[in-house]
């Protein structure tokens, strides 16, 4: 999360929950910015690039002034993840920005995002078919 942000503590929490959740269902890191990108995506590359773990690191970045968002995906992490998926989740926080909800896109995004990067349960049987 971004420091100084205008959220209650209830929400950061909640966006907190999110993260650790997206951790642990995809094994990836998330992190979130809402805050001015005044350079746009290039701004949202140079804060995902000061994440811990950036290979394996996704930024969902935010300007709600400039109704701008951006994903960025390190190169680990974007392997797990493809374009489709990432435009997935803007198409979902757009769809709750525009409804007044932005934690509530920002939550739904980062859960998006992890589900979409679980990687896949492989059933073995032990006996012959």
């Amino acid at each position: 999360m971004a420091p100084g942000s205008d959220f209650s503590r209830g929400q950061v929490s909640d966006l907190q929950r999110v993260i650790d959740l997206g951790r642990e269902i995809s094994g990836l890191s998330f992190g979130i910015f809402v805050g001015e990108l005044p350079s746009g995506r290039d701004s949202a590359v140079a804060r995902h690039a000061q994440l811990a773990d950036a290979p394996g690191a996704v930024l969902v970045a935010v300007d709600p002034d400039a109704r701008s968002i951006e994903i960025v995906t390190g190169s680990h992490a974007a392997r797990a993840l493809d374009d489709r998926s990432c435009e997935l989740a803007v198409l979902a926080m757009r769809s709750s920005f525009e409804a007044g909800d932005l934690v509530g896109g920002i939550r739904d995004a980062v859960n998006l995002l992890a589900q979409r990067a679980r990687a896949p349960h492989v059933v073995h049987e032990d006996g012959p078919a």
